[in-house]
C-alpha cells in the first residue's frame, strides 16, 4: 500500500513540532470561547483599538489632530455610537449583559455620515499590528454586515493571525520553547489575542522575533527570507511601541561575528522604522496627556535628567508599592482590568512557571565561556534597559511633573520584554536526562495542564463578571 505525500508530510509535521501543534488547538478553543463570550468592546482600551482599525481601514494610516487636546480621524458615525455602546459595563462588576442586549439592538451601519472621532491614545500607533483587525472590518464589509458582526469578525481575524504567529514561533524556536509557550498562553496574551487591541499580534510577534534570534547561531539564519523578516519584524514592533527600541541591538549581540553586518543592518532599519513613523505618524497627531494634572513630558524630562537618582528612586519606589498587582495583571486581569480570576489560579500560575523553569534547566548548557558569559549580561542589561524604559515613558506622558509614583503602568506593557528575556539563558537544543521524544512528551503535558486550568479561569471569571 502506497502511503500519499500529503499524509507523510502531516505525520511528519506532527512529529516535529507537537508543541506547536497542541498549544494552536487548545487555545484556538479558548480564543473561540473568548472572541464570543467577552462582551464587544470589555478589553481595556479595546474601543479606541476598534476606531483606530476602522480609521486604517479606510486607507488612513495616519491620524488627524483636530485641537490642542484631541485627535484621532473621520470614522463613520454609527462605529462612534458603537465604540461607546457599553460603556456602562466598565469597572461596574455588579452590571451584566445577555445576549438580546447584544443583537437586539438597531444595526448599525457602515454607510452612516461620517464624523470626527477622538482616540487620541490609539491613533499614534503604527498600523501594522491593526491590520489582522482590518481585515476582518473588510470581510464584514464584503458581506454586507452591520459594524457589530464586522467587529467579531474583526476579533476573530486578530485571534488567527495570533495563533499561526505562535504556532511559527513554537515550530522553529531553539532555546525556552515551553517558556514562551506559558507565556503566549496567559489568560492575559489570550485575552489581547482574542480582541481588536494591536496588542495581541504585537505580543506573537515578539514571539516569532525571538524565535528567530533564537536561531542566529545555526544555519537557519542562511536563509535569505531571515535576514529582512528579523529586520521586518524589530521596526514594527520598536516603531507601535519606542520604549522596546534596545531590542535592535540583541542581534548585534547574539549573531556570530561572521553575521555582523546582518546584524547591524537589522539594527539600523529597525531603527530608522521606528524613527520615520515617528516623524510621520506621532508628530502630527500626539497631544499631551492629562494637561490638567500637571502632566507635561517635556517639563518631566528636565526633571529625570536634572534628578536622575531622583528618578531610580521613583522606579524602585513604584515596584515597591504595585509589584503585586503589576503581576496579577501581568498573568490576567480581564475586561477592563476589573475581573479578576480566582485568586488560586495566581499561585497556581507560578507554580506553572516553576516547573517550566525547572525543566527547561536540563537545556541549560554546562559550561559558558568568557564571551558568551559577556552576551548574556548585555541581554540582561537590555531586558532591564525595556522595562525601565516602558516605565519611564508613562513617567513622562502620564505622570504629574514631579511626582514619586508612576502613573498608568499596566502588567501586560511588560509581556514582551519578558518573552525577549528568553533569550539570555545559555540553552541547548537536546536537554540532558531525557530523551527528545520523552522531553517532548513532558512538554506537551506540562502545556496541556497549564492550559486547560487556564482555560476553566477564564471561563469561570468571564461568567461571574458579564453574564
Amino acid at each position: 500500500m502506497v502511503r500519499s505525500v500529503g499524509n507523510d508530510a502531516t505525520t511528519s509535521f506532527l512529529y516535529k513540532y507537537p508543541l506547536a501543534i497542541v498549544w494552536g488547538l487548545l487555545v484556538s478553543a479558548c480564543l473561540m470561547f473568548l472572541v464570543i463570550a467577552t462582551p464587544p468592546l470589555q478589553v481595556a482600551d479595546e474601543p479606541n483599538h476598534f476606531q483606530r482599525a476602522i480609521q486604517i481601514s479606510q486607507g488612513q494610516l495616519i491620524g488627524h489632530r483636530f485641537s490642542a487636546s484631541d485627535s484621532g480621524g473621520v470614522i463613520p458615525e454609527d462605529s462612534v455610537v458603537f465604540a461607546y455602546r457599553y460603556d456602562d459595563l466598565k469597572g461596574q462588576y455588579e452590571r451584566k449583559v445577555d445576549w438580546n442586549r447584544i443583537f437586539g439592538s438597531a444595526p448599525l451601519s457602515w454607510k452612516s455620515p461620517k464624523r470626527e472621532a477622538g482616540f487620541p491614545n490609539t491613533v499614534i500607533y503604527s498600523p501594522i499590528f491593526y491590520f489582522p483587525s482590518v481585515v476582518g472590518i473588510e470581510v464584514g464589509k464584503r458581506l454586507h454586515e452591520d459594524i457589530l458582526k464586522s467587529f467579531y469578525l474583526a476579533r476573530m481575524s486578530n485571534a488567527v493571525f495570533c495563533v499561526l504567529a505562535g504556532m511559527f514561533a513554537l515550530a522553529i524556536v531553539r532555546q525556552g520553547r515551553l517558556i514562551i509557550a506559558a507565556f503566549l498562553s496567559m489568560p492575559m496574551s489570550l485575552s489581547l489575542f482574542a480582541s481588536c487591541s494591536q496588542d495581541g499580534p504585537l505580543i506573537a510577534a515578539c514571539a516569532v522575533c525571538t524565535a528567530l534570534m533564537t536561531r542566529l547561531n545555526d544555519d537557519f539564519c542562511k536563509n535569505r527570507w531571515f535576514w529582512p523578516t528579523l529586520a521586518l519584524l524589530m521596526g514594527c514592533i520598536i516603531a507601535s511601541k519606542p520604549p522596546y527600541i534596545l531590542i535592535a541591538f540583541l542581534p548585534l549581540i547574539i549573531a556570530p561575528w561572521a553575521a555582523w553586518r546582518s546584524a547591524a543592518g537589522a539594527c539600523v532599519f529597525a531603527a530608522l522604522a521606528a524613527l520615520a513613523w515617528s516623524v510621520m505618524g506621532v508628530h502630527s497627531t500626539k497631544i499631551p496627556f492629562r494637561s490638567l494634572d500637571d502632566v507635561d513630558a517635556a517639563r518631566q524630562l528636565h526633571f529625570v535628567l536634572s534628578h536622575p537618582f531622583k528618578t531610580i528612586t521613583v522606579l524602585l519606589h513604584t515596584v515597591r508599592v504595585s509589584v503585586h498587582s503589576l503581576m496579577g495583571q501581568f498573568v490576567g486581569v480581564l475586561g477592563w482590568l476589573d475581573a479578576r480570576l480566582p485568586d488560586w489560579f495566581y499561585q497556581f500560575e507560578v507554580m506553572f512557571f516553576i516547573l517550566a523553569g525547572i525543566f527547561s534547566c536540563l537545556y541549560l548548557t554546562g559550561k559558558i565561556g568568557r564571551e558568551e558569559l559577556l552576551r548574556k549580561a548585555l541581554i540582561f542589561c537590555v531586558s532591564i534597559g525595556t522595562v525601565s524604559a516602558v516605565s519611564l515613558s508613562l513617567y513622562l506622558i502620564w505622570t504629574p511633573v514631579g511626582d514619586s509614583y508612576i502613573g498608568g503602568l499596566q502588567g501586560r506593557y511588560y509581556i514582551p520584554s519578558a518573552i525577549f528575556s528568553v533569550l539570555i539563558f545559555p540553552f541547548v537544543s537536546t536537554p540532558h536526562f531525557l530523551s527528545v521524544a520523552k522531553a517532548k512528551a513532558v512538554e506537551i503535558a506540562l502545556l496541556t495542564v497549564g492550559l486547560w486550568v487556564g482555560f476553566g479561569a477564564i471561563v469561570q471569571t468571564i461568567l461571574a463578571r458579564y453574564w
